[in-house]
Protein backbone atom coordinates (compact mmCIF):
# COMPACT_ATOMS: atom_id res chain seq x y z
CA UNK A 1 0.00 0.00 0.00
CA UNK A 2 1.95 3.43 -0.99
CA UNK A 3 1.82 6.34 0.87
CA UNK A 4 3.33 10.05 0.77
CA UNK A 5 4.73 12.60 2.88
CA UNK A 6 3.06 15.23 4.02
CA UNK A 7 2.75 18.23 6.52
CA UNK A 8 -0.50 19.04 8.17
CA UNK A 9 -1.40 22.78 9.26
CA UNK A 10 -4.98 24.15 10.65
CA UNK A 11 -7.42 26.49 8.96
CA UNK A 12 -10.41 28.11 9.74
CA UNK A 13 -11.36 28.90 6.03
CA UNK A 14 -11.42 25.33 4.56
CA UNK A 15 -13.12 26.12 0.85
CA UNK A 16 -16.56 24.40 -0.23
CA UNK A 17 -16.89 23.51 3.56
CA UNK A 18 -15.08 20.33 3.56
CA UNK A 19 -13.06 19.03 7.01
CA UNK A 20 -9.93 17.82 5.13
CA UNK A 21 -8.00 19.70 2.13
CA UNK A 22 -5.50 17.35 0.36
CA UNK A 23 -3.17 18.25 -3.06
CA UNK A 24 -5.00 17.02 -6.02
CA UNK A 25 -1.82 15.28 -7.03
CA UNK A 26 -1.84 13.32 -3.49
CA UNK A 27 -5.48 12.91 -4.44
CA UNK A 28 -5.06 10.85 -7.65
CA UNK A 29 -1.51 9.32 -6.27
CA UNK A 30 -3.41 7.55 -3.75
CA UNK A 31 -7.10 7.17 -5.28
CA UNK A 32 -8.78 9.47 -2.83
CA UNK A 33 -12.28 10.12 -3.76
CA UNK A 34 -13.18 13.75 -4.13
CA UNK A 35 -16.70 15.21 -2.64
CA UNK A 36 -16.95 12.34 0.02
CA UNK A 37 -16.82 11.16 3.75
CA UNK A 38 -13.96 9.35 5.09
CA UNK A 39 -12.40 8.22 8.25
CA UNK A 40 -9.37 9.78 9.30
CA UNK A 41 -7.10 7.56 11.74
CA UNK A 42 -4.35 8.80 14.51
CA UNK A 43 -3.52 6.56 16.29
CA UNK A 44 -6.68 5.04 18.32
CA UNK A 45 -8.43 8.47 17.42
CA UNK A 46 -10.43 8.26 14.33
CA UNK A 47 -13.71 10.73 12.75
CA UNK A 48 -15.39 11.09 10.28
CA UNK A 49 -14.39 14.03 7.23
CA UNK A 50 -15.62 15.64 3.91
CA UNK A 51 -12.42 15.84 1.55
CA UNK A 52 -11.74 17.72 -1.48
CA UNK A 53 -8.71 18.43 -3.19
CA UNK A 54 -7.02 21.80 -3.73
CA UNK A 55 -4.72 22.53 -7.03
CA UNK A 56 -0.66 24.30 -6.02
CA UNK A 57 -1.39 22.78 -2.20
CA UNK A 58 2.02 22.06 -0.68
CA UNK A 59 0.70 20.52 2.74
CA UNK A 60 -2.74 18.83 4.05
CA UNK A 61 -5.12 21.73 5.83
CA UNK A 62 -7.55 20.18 8.24
CA UNK A 63 -10.30 22.45 10.40
CA UNK A 64 -10.18 22.90 13.55
CA UNK A 65 -12.43 20.74 14.48
CA UNK A 66 -10.98 17.60 13.40
CA UNK A 67 -7.72 18.83 14.55
CA UNK A 68 -8.98 18.47 18.17
CA UNK A 69 -10.82 15.20 17.70
CA UNK A 70 -8.10 13.47 16.62
CA UNK A 71 -5.75 15.06 18.62
CA UNK A 72 -3.12 15.29 16.11
CA UNK A 73 0.28 17.44 16.24
CA UNK A 74 0.06 20.63 13.03
CA UNK A 75 2.69 21.50 11.64
CA UNK A 76 4.63 18.14 12.26
CA UNK A 77 5.57 15.77 9.49
CA UNK A 78 3.64 12.52 8.25
CA UNK A 79 3.42 9.92 6.22
CA UNK A 80 0.05 9.30 4.65
CA UNK A 81 -1.85 6.68 3.37
CA UNK A 82 -5.15 5.33 2.35
CA UNK A 83 -7.17 2.15 2.38
CA UNK A 84 -9.49 2.28 -0.60
CA UNK A 85 -11.54 -0.86 0.90
CA UNK A 86 -11.53 0.52 4.41
CA UNK A 87 -12.42 4.11 2.95
CA UNK A 88 -9.79 5.02 5.59
CA UNK A 89 -6.71 7.62 5.59
CA UNK A 90 -4.37 7.27 7.70
CA UNK A 91 -1.49 9.40 9.23
CA UNK A 92 1.86 8.09 11.11
CA UNK A 93 3.78 6.43 12.02
CA UNK A 94 2.87 7.32 15.34
CA UNK A 95 4.61 5.35 18.35
CA UNK A 96 4.42 5.58 21.85
CA UNK A 97 7.38 4.91 24.27
CA UNK A 98 6.54 3.91 28.00
CA UNK A 99 9.22 4.30 30.91
CA UNK A 100 8.51 3.54 34.47
CA UNK A 101 9.14 7.25 35.25
CA UNK A 102 9.81 10.74 34.37
CA UNK A 103 11.26 14.08 35.62
CA UNK A 104 8.70 16.46 34.64
CA UNK A 105 10.71 19.34 36.52
CA UNK A 106 13.18 18.68 33.69
CA UNK A 107 12.32 19.65 30.60
CA UNK A 108 15.37 19.33 28.72
CA UNK A 109 16.50 16.09 30.26
CA UNK A 110 13.36 14.27 31.72
CA UNK A 111 14.67 10.60 31.35
CA UNK A 112 17.66 10.81 32.68
CA UNK A 113 20.72 8.00 30.84
CA UNK A 114 17.57 7.57 28.03
CA UNK A 115 17.59 11.31 27.46
CA UNK A 116 19.83 11.39 24.96
CA UNK A 117 18.33 8.16 23.35
CA UNK A 118 14.53 9.64 23.05
CA UNK A 119 15.80 13.23 21.90
CA UNK A 120 17.39 10.80 18.56
CA UNK A 121 14.01 8.97 18.62
CA UNK A 122 12.04 11.43 18.75
CA UNK A 123 13.99 13.49 15.99
CA UNK A 124 14.43 11.11 13.53
CA UNK A 125 10.64 10.57 13.97
CA UNK A 126 10.31 14.16 12.32
CA UNK A 127 12.75 13.76 10.07
CA UNK A 128 11.56 10.53 8.57
CA UNK A 129 8.39 11.32 8.67
CA UNK A 130 6.51 10.49 11.80
CA UNK A 131 5.35 11.17 15.27
CA UNK A 132 6.75 9.61 18.77
CA UNK A 133 5.73 10.57 22.62
CA UNK A 134 6.94 9.21 25.48
CA UNK A 135 4.42 8.28 28.71
CA UNK A 136 4.14 6.28 32.22
CA UNK A 137 0.76 3.79 32.80
CA UNK A 138 -0.56 6.83 35.05
CA UNK A 139 -0.70 9.01 32.39
CA UNK A 140 -3.12 7.05 30.43
CA UNK A 141 -7.42 7.45 30.15
CA UNK A 142 -8.31 4.17 28.84
CA UNK A 143 -12.29 5.70 28.89
CA UNK A 144 -11.36 8.17 26.37
CA UNK A 145 -8.61 6.22 24.81
CA UNK A 146 -6.16 9.18 25.12
CA UNK A 147 -3.02 9.71 27.12
CA UNK A 148 -1.17 12.72 28.23
CA UNK A 149 2.11 12.35 27.25
CA UNK A 150 5.94 14.01 26.64
CA UNK A 151 6.33 15.14 23.47
CA UNK A 152 9.37 17.37 22.21
CA UNK A 153 9.11 20.83 20.65
CA UNK A 154 12.13 22.95 19.91
CA UNK A 155 14.12 21.29 22.20
CA UNK A 156 11.88 20.80 25.29
CA UNK A 157 9.84 18.22 26.29
CA UNK A 158 6.43 19.21 27.26
CA UNK A 159 2.77 17.50 28.09
CA UNK A 160 0.38 17.10 25.47
CA UNK A 161 -3.55 15.04 25.53
CA UNK A 162 -2.91 12.52 22.28
CA UNK A 163 -5.03 9.60 21.39
CA UNK A 164 -3.71 6.59 22.03
CA UNK A 165 -0.65 5.25 20.11
CA UNK A 166 -0.85 2.80 17.44
CA UNK A 167 2.35 0.90 18.68
CA UNK A 168 4.14 1.07 21.80
CA UNK A 169 7.29 0.34 23.18
CA UNK A 170 8.11 -1.19 25.92
CA UNK A 171 11.23 0.60 27.85
CA UNK A 172 9.67 -0.02 31.78
CA UNK A 173 13.02 -0.45 33.70
CA UNK A 174 11.48 -2.18 36.42
CA UNK A 175 11.18 -5.86 36.29
CA UNK A 176 8.93 -5.57 39.97
CA UNK A 177 6.69 -2.57 38.31
CA UNK A 178 5.93 -5.08 34.87
CA UNK A 179 5.19 -7.59 36.64
CA UNK A 180 2.45 -6.02 38.32
CA UNK A 181 -1.55 -6.28 38.17
CA UNK A 182 -1.59 -2.64 36.42
CA UNK A 183 0.76 -3.15 33.96
CA UNK A 184 -0.74 -6.60 33.35
CA UNK A 185 -3.66 -5.32 32.89
CA UNK A 186 -2.55 -2.74 30.22
CA UNK A 187 -0.88 -4.93 28.46
CA UNK A 188 -4.41 -7.07 28.07
CA UNK A 189 -6.29 -3.46 27.25
CA UNK A 190 -3.51 -3.17 24.30
CA UNK A 191 -4.48 -6.50 22.72
CA UNK A 192 -7.96 -6.18 23.06
CA UNK A 193 -7.45 -2.82 21.07
CA UNK A 194 -5.02 -4.50 19.10
CA UNK A 195 -2.07 -1.69 19.19
CA UNK A 196 1.04 -3.50 19.45
CA UNK A 197 3.15 -3.92 22.32
CA UNK A 198 6.58 -4.61 21.40
CA UNK A 199 9.39 -6.18 23.77
CA UNK A 200 6.53 -7.27 25.68
CA UNK A 201 8.90 -8.43 29.14
CA UNK A 202 12.32 -8.89 30.72
CA UNK A 203 13.21 -12.10 29.87
CA UNK A 204 14.44 -14.52 32.57
CA UNK A 205 17.79 -16.68 31.66
CA UNK A 206 16.15 -19.92 33.01
CA UNK A 207 12.92 -19.57 30.41
CA UNK A 208 15.42 -18.30 27.92
CA UNK A 209 17.51 -21.93 28.28
CA UNK A 210 14.23 -24.05 28.42
CA UNK A 211 12.85 -22.36 25.11
CA UNK A 212 15.58 -23.42 23.39
CA UNK A 213 17.20 -26.40 24.60
CA UNK A 214 14.90 -28.89 22.62
CA UNK A 215 15.30 -26.67 19.25
CA UNK A 216 18.26 -28.71 17.53
CA UNK A 217 18.80 -25.19 15.21
CA UNK A 218 20.38 -23.77 18.02
CA UNK A 219 20.89 -26.22 21.22
CA UNK A 220 24.82 -26.69 20.46
CA UNK A 221 25.22 -22.88 20.76
CA UNK A 222 23.62 -23.41 24.77
CA UNK A 223 26.20 -23.78 27.36
CA UNK A 224 25.26 -26.60 29.92
CA UNK A 225 22.62 -25.01 32.33
CA UNK A 226 20.37 -26.38 34.96
CA UNK A 227 17.96 -24.55 37.85
CA UNK A 228 19.47 -23.77 41.13
CA UNK A 229 18.13 -25.87 44.44
CA UNK A 230 18.50 -28.13 46.56
CA UNK A 231 18.16 -31.32 44.29
CA UNK A 232 21.50 -31.76 43.82
CA UNK A 233 22.22 -29.90 40.48
CA UNK A 234 25.32 -28.37 42.08
CA UNK A 235 27.11 -31.71 42.63
CA UNK A 236 25.96 -32.70 39.22
CA UNK A 237 27.08 -29.98 37.49
CA UNK A 238 30.67 -30.12 39.51
CA UNK A 239 31.07 -34.01 38.46
CA UNK A 240 31.18 -32.55 34.74
CA UNK A 241 32.56 -29.22 34.83
CA UNK A 242 35.69 -28.16 36.95
CA UNK A 243 34.41 -24.28 36.81
CA UNK A 244 30.41 -23.37 36.70
CA UNK A 245 28.65 -19.97 37.32
CA UNK A 246 25.58 -19.36 39.47
CA UNK A 247 23.96 -16.38 38.02
CA UNK A 248 20.33 -14.76 38.98
CA UNK A 249 17.91 -15.73 36.35
CA UNK A 250 16.05 -12.37 36.22
CA UNK A 251 19.35 -10.45 36.40
CA UNK A 252 20.98 -8.27 34.35
CA UNK A 253 24.53 -5.85 33.60
CA UNK A 254 26.35 -8.92 35.17
CA UNK A 255 25.36 -8.15 38.67
CA UNK A 256 24.91 -11.39 41.38
CA UNK A 257 27.71 -13.64 39.53
CA UNK A 258 29.22 -16.28 41.15
CA UNK A 259 32.20 -18.01 39.80
CA UNK A 260 32.44 -21.68 41.44
CA UNK A 261 36.16 -23.36 40.26
CA UNK A 262 36.41 -27.00 41.75
CA UNK A 263 39.76 -27.70 43.39
CA UNK A 264 41.76 -30.61 44.96
CA UNK A 265 40.59 -30.29 48.03
CA UNK A 266 38.14 -27.26 48.32
CA UNK A 267 35.85 -24.90 45.83
CA UNK A 268 36.78 -21.75 44.90
CA UNK A 269 34.47 -18.96 44.88
CA UNK A 270 34.75 -15.37 43.02
CA UNK A 271 32.01 -12.44 42.70
CA UNK A 272 32.46 -8.69 42.47
CA UNK A 273 31.98 -7.00 45.42
CA UNK A 274 31.33 -2.90 45.52
CA UNK A 275 33.39 -3.13 41.98
CA UNK A 276 36.30 -5.07 43.71
CA UNK A 277 36.65 -9.12 43.56
CA UNK A 278 36.22 -11.13 46.12
CA UNK A 279 37.73 -14.53 46.63
CA UNK A 280 36.84 -17.35 49.08
CA UNK A 281 37.32 -20.99 50.00
CA UNK A 282 34.54 -23.58 50.78
CA UNK A 283 35.65 -26.89 52.56
CA UNK A 284 33.35 -29.09 50.49
CA UNK A 285 30.26 -28.90 48.90
CA UNK A 286 27.83 -28.54 51.19
CA UNK A 287 29.29 -25.48 52.49
CA UNK A 288 28.92 -24.22 48.94
CA UNK A 289 25.38 -25.07 48.46
CA UNK A 290 24.60 -23.31 51.80
CA UNK A 291 27.23 -20.18 50.93
CA UNK A 292 25.14 -19.94 47.60
CA UNK A 293 21.78 -20.46 48.61
CA UNK A 294 22.58 -17.21 51.83
CA UNK A 295 23.93 -15.42 48.89
CA UNK A 296 20.99 -16.30 46.58
CA UNK A 297 18.44 -14.27 49.08
CA UNK A 298 15.75 -15.94 48.06
CA UNK A 299 15.94 -15.13 44.28
CA UNK A 300 15.93 -17.67 41.39
CA UNK A 301 19.74 -18.70 40.22
CA UNK A 302 20.89 -20.82 37.19
CA UNK A 303 24.14 -23.02 37.21
CA UNK A 304 25.90 -22.67 34.11
CA UNK A 305 28.70 -24.44 32.67
CA UNK A 306 32.06 -22.88 33.04
CA UNK A 307 33.67 -21.89 29.19
CA UNK A 308 37.12 -20.32 28.13
CA UNK A 309 36.50 -17.66 26.46
CA UNK A 310 38.47 -16.12 24.18
CA UNK A 311 40.10 -12.51 26.00
CA UNK A 312 43.09 -10.47 27.22
CA UNK A 313 44.81 -12.16 29.54
CA UNK A 314 42.63 -13.77 32.01
CA UNK A 315 39.43 -10.96 31.31
CA UNK A 316 37.02 -12.75 29.07
CA UNK A 317 36.13 -11.08 25.65
CA UNK A 318 31.75 -11.53 24.77
CA UNK A 319 30.25 -10.39 21.60
CA UNK A 320 26.87 -7.85 21.98
CA UNK A 321 24.85 -8.79 18.91
CA UNK A 322 21.96 -6.02 18.43
CA UNK A 323 19.26 -7.72 16.25
CA UNK A 324 16.19 -5.62 15.58
CA UNK A 325 13.00 -6.39 12.96
CA UNK A 326 13.09 -3.78 10.05
CA UNK A 327 10.87 -2.10 8.10
CA UNK A 328 9.45 -5.28 6.85
CA UNK A 329 9.30 -6.74 10.33
CA UNK A 330 11.59 -9.35 9.56
CA UNK A 331 14.97 -10.10 11.77
CA UNK A 332 18.44 -8.46 11.30
CA UNK A 333 21.82 -7.67 12.73
CA UNK A 334 21.66 -3.43 13.46
CA UNK A 335 25.46 -3.97 15.22
CA UNK A 336 28.11 -5.70 16.81
CA UNK A 337 30.78 -4.47 19.85
CA UNK A 338 32.65 -6.63 21.56
CA UNK A 339 33.32 -6.08 25.57
CA UNK A 340 36.39 -7.19 27.51
CA UNK A 341 36.00 -7.62 31.14
CA UNK A 342 38.28 -6.14 33.97
CA UNK A 343 37.92 -9.23 35.93
CA UNK A 344 37.58 -12.69 35.51
CA UNK A 345 33.51 -12.97 35.98
CA UNK A 346 31.76 -10.26 33.78
CA UNK A 347 32.76 -8.70 30.62
CA UNK A 348 29.56 -6.26 31.14
CA UNK A 349 30.30 -2.52 30.72
CA UNK A 350 28.20 -1.05 33.72
CA UNK A 351 30.74 -2.99 35.72
CA UNK A 352 33.96 -1.48 35.06
CA UNK A 353 34.48 -3.76 31.52
CA UNK A 354 35.64 -2.40 28.12
CA UNK A 355 34.30 -1.75 24.37
CA UNK A 356 36.59 -2.17 21.02
CA UNK A 357 35.10 -3.37 17.41
CA UNK A 358 34.66 -6.77 16.60
CA UNK A 359 36.83 -7.08 14.27
CA UNK A 360 39.32 -5.66 16.30
CA UNK A 361 38.58 -8.16 19.09
CA UNK A 362 38.94 -11.14 17.09
CA UNK A 363 42.75 -9.90 16.06
CA UNK A 364 43.53 -9.30 19.10
CA UNK A 365 42.03 -11.53 21.70
CA UNK A 366 43.09 -15.05 22.37
CA UNK A 367 44.33 -17.94 22.73
CA UNK A 368 43.27 -19.25 19.70
CA UNK A 369 43.87 -23.28 20.22
CA UNK A 370 43.11 -23.86 16.08
CA UNK A 371 42.27 -21.94 13.15
CA UNK A 372 38.67 -22.73 13.35
CA UNK A 373 37.76 -18.66 14.13
CA UNK A 374 34.33 -17.51 13.40
CA UNK A 375 33.82 -14.29 10.89
CA UNK A 376 31.88 -11.81 12.26
CA UNK A 377 29.19 -12.27 9.68
CA UNK A 378 29.10 -15.84 11.44
CA UNK A 379 28.58 -14.28 14.57
CA UNK A 380 25.53 -12.36 12.95
CA UNK A 381 23.91 -15.37 11.51
CA UNK A 382 24.19 -16.93 14.83
CA UNK A 383 22.50 -14.48 16.44
CA UNK A 384 19.56 -13.60 13.96
CA UNK A 385 19.10 -17.67 14.35
CA UNK A 386 18.75 -17.32 18.13
CA UNK A 387 16.24 -14.23 17.99
CA UNK A 388 14.23 -16.40 15.46
CA UNK A 389 13.94 -19.56 17.33
CA UNK A 390 13.78 -17.50 20.60
CA UNK A 391 10.86 -15.54 19.46
CA UNK A 392 8.87 -18.71 17.83
CA UNK A 393 9.17 -20.15 21.51
CA UNK A 394 8.15 -17.38 23.85
CA UNK A 395 4.50 -15.95 24.30
CA UNK A 396 4.51 -12.08 23.28
CA UNK A 397 5.97 -9.53 20.70
CA UNK A 398 9.66 -8.36 20.52
CA UNK A 399 11.06 -6.50 17.94
CA UNK A 400 14.71 -5.88 19.20
CA UNK A 401 17.30 -8.76 21.77
CA UNK A 402 20.56 -7.86 22.65
CA UNK A 403 22.34 -11.29 22.31
CA UNK A 404 25.39 -12.15 24.01
CA UNK A 405 27.81 -14.60 22.38
CA UNK A 406 31.04 -16.18 23.67
CA UNK A 407 33.78 -17.89 21.58
CA UNK A 408 35.74 -20.38 23.40
CA UNK A 409 39.34 -21.35 22.54
CA UNK A 410 38.02 -23.88 20.49
CA UNK A 411 36.65 -21.08 18.06
CA UNK A 412 32.90 -22.88 19.59
CA UNK A 413 29.80 -19.87 19.34
CA UNK A 414 28.15 -20.31 22.58
CA UNK A 415 24.75 -17.95 23.69
CA UNK A 416 25.84 -16.35 26.98
CA UNK A 417 22.66 -14.04 27.48
CA UNK A 418 19.61 -12.24 25.53
CA UNK A 419 18.77 -9.16 26.87
CA UNK A 420 15.20 -7.84 25.50
CA UNK A 421 15.74 -3.95 26.92
CA UNK A 422 19.15 -3.56 25.50
CA UNK A 423 21.38 -0.87 26.56
CA UNK A 424 20.83 2.59 24.87
CA UNK A 425 23.65 4.75 26.04
CA UNK A 426 26.05 5.93 23.70
CA UNK A 427 29.29 4.28 23.31
CA UNK A 428 32.97 5.84 22.60
CA UNK A 429 32.47 3.27 19.44
CA UNK A 430 29.25 5.60 18.14
CA UNK A 431 30.78 8.58 18.77
CA UNK A 432 34.01 10.36 17.21
CA UNK A 433 36.39 12.64 18.82
CA UNK A 434 36.55 16.41 17.60
CA UNK A 435 32.85 15.43 15.37
CA UNK A 436 31.79 19.06 14.82
CA UNK A 437 28.89 17.92 12.10
CA UNK A 438 25.67 16.60 13.80
CA UNK A 439 25.92 12.87 14.35
CA UNK A 440 23.44 10.84 12.48
CA UNK A 441 21.02 9.34 14.45
CA UNK A 442 22.46 5.94 15.61
CA UNK A 443 21.18 2.35 13.42
CA UNK A 444 19.59 0.93 16.45
CA UNK A 445 17.15 4.13 16.56
CA UNK A 446 16.68 4.20 12.56
CA UNK A 447 15.84 0.89 12.76
CA UNK A 448 13.06 1.10 15.49
CA UNK A 449 11.62 3.98 13.59
CA UNK A 450 11.53 1.75 10.62
CA UNK A 451 9.77 -0.85 12.38
CA UNK A 452 7.08 1.39 13.80
CA UNK A 453 6.17 2.59 10.07
CA UNK A 454 5.90 -1.28 8.97
CA UNK A 455 3.44 -1.68 12.34
CA UNK A 456 1.56 0.96 10.87
CA UNK A 457 0.89 0.00 7.70
CA UNK A 458 3.88 2.04 5.85
CA UNK A 459 6.16 -1.11 4.72
CA UNK A 460 5.96 -0.42 0.88
CA UNK A 461 8.98 2.04 -0.79
CA UNK A 462 8.06 5.81 -0.79
CA UNK A 463 5.83 7.09 -3.97
CA UNK A 464 7.59 10.04 -5.19
CA UNK A 465 5.02 12.34 -4.76
CA UNK A 466 5.78 14.54 -1.26
CA UNK A 467 3.23 17.23 0.01
CA UNK A 468 6.25 19.01 1.97
CA UNK A 469 8.46 19.43 -0.60
CA UNK A 470 8.21 20.84 -4.23
CA UNK A 471 11.06 19.49 -6.59
CA UNK A 472 12.49 21.74 -9.50
CA UNK A 473 12.33 20.75 -12.80
CA UNK A 474 15.21 20.33 -14.68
Amino acid sequence: MSYVHTTIQASRTIKERSDLQIPLRVMKSLAIPSGVSITVCFGAAQAQASVSGVDHASCVTMCPSLVRTLHIPISTKFLMRYDSQQQTLYFGPFLGILLTSYQQGHPQEPFGHLSSFLNEMVDTFNQKGGFACVFSIDDVDWENKTVRALIRQKGLWQNSPLPLPHSIYNRLSSRQREQSEKVVDFVGRCKLLEIPFFNERFLNKWHVHKALRNDETVSSYLPETMLFSQNGELSTMLETHRILYAKPANGSMGKGIFRVMKESNHYGVRYVSRQKVAALKQKNLDSLQKFLKKRCKGKSYVLQQGLTLIGIGSNPTDFRVLVQKNRRGIWAATSIVARTGQNSIVSNVARGGSMMSAKQALQTCGPWKSNNKPTISTLRKVALLIAKRLEYSLQGEYAEFGIDLGIDVDGQIWLLEVNSKPSKGITSLQVKENETAPRRPRPSVRRLVDYSAFLNGFDEPIRQTDTSHKKKKR
